[in-house]
């Protein structure tokens, strides 16, 4: 499956594979313990892909939205409009000084989730592979195991001797239940670390959001009061002018209704 691991809110890969069955080989609460709890990491890497292809999404939204504002500003800039209508000169004017003001704002903002998101989960990707090596010993040493279980099989139907396989066997099936409760047990302690990892992650990151909107709201409430005049239009007389434009706006024939 695609993991989070690997985001670092970069792009996403296949990182997660669950170990492989062992059914009669390993004992069955042993071999039921490691598939679900592998279930639950499989379950917890999905909803924090998600969280992190949101997080990678807002990141490049914020910039996106900088860069379209800026050009819808140069655009205003070179239609000629400002030039013939002096409160159209002034809105523009004051609608740049906000966008720039927040331009700042929005690359800190932008590095800022980077950091709070993006770093931790390398140091969580670090222990992954640490884990990750211990199933794939885990995986190899199955094999062992089966090829030697095939091998005793084969002599049972010759009737052969297979003292010595079995011995074989037998020691490579105790490797690999020595190999297995490590495998569990790391994977117990990889899975309880991630809410004590993530949790201030995400706080911060909120927090960060919380930030940018109330410098936004800030910027842009001073920028309203500014193009209506402080104090001068009340709430409902500046919607009913607004109202008016807007209707007139759909009146002309280039507007489609």
């Amino acid at each position: 499956m695609k993991s989070f691991l690997s985001l670092g809110i970069g792009k996403p890969t296949s990182v997660l594979e669950a170990p492989k069955p062992a059914s009669g080989i390993l004992p069955h609460q042993e071999e039921e313990s490691l598939a679900n709890l592998w279930v639950e990491i499989t379950k917890s890497e999905a909803g924090c892909c998600k969280i992190l292809s949101e997080v990678r999404n807002y990141r490049e939204a914020l910039k996106d939205i900088q860069e379209a504002e800026e050009k819808l500003l140069k655009d205003l800039g070179s239609s000629g409009l400002t030039a013939i209508s002096p409160q159209m000169q002034q809105a523009t004017d004051e609608y740049l000084s906000v966008v720039m003001e927040m331009k700042p704002k929005s690359d800190e903002t932008s590095l800022a989730v980077q950091q709070v998101m993006g770093e931790p989960i390398k140091q969580y990707q670090a222990l992954y592979e640490h884990l990750d090596a211990l199933r794939r010993r885990r995986d190899a040493q199955l094999v062992v195991v089966q090829k030697c279980q095939d091998k005793l099989d084969r002599l049972k139907l010759k009737g052969k001797r297979t003292t010595d396989v079995m011995v074989e066997r037998d020691s490579a099936q105790r490797q690999l239940k020595e190999i297995n409760g490590q495998l569990l047990t790391e994977a117990k302690k990889f899975h309880s670390m991630r809410q004590p990892l993530l949790q201030p992650c995400i706080q911060a990151y909120v927090q960060t959001l919380v930030d940018y909107y109330g410098t936004a709201n800030s910027h842009f409430s001073n920028f309203i009061q500014t193009s209506r005049g402080a104090h001068q239009i009340k709430d409902t007389e500046y919607e009913a002018m607004m109202g008016e434009h807007l209707k007139n706006i759909k009146s002309l024939k280039i507007v489609a209704t």
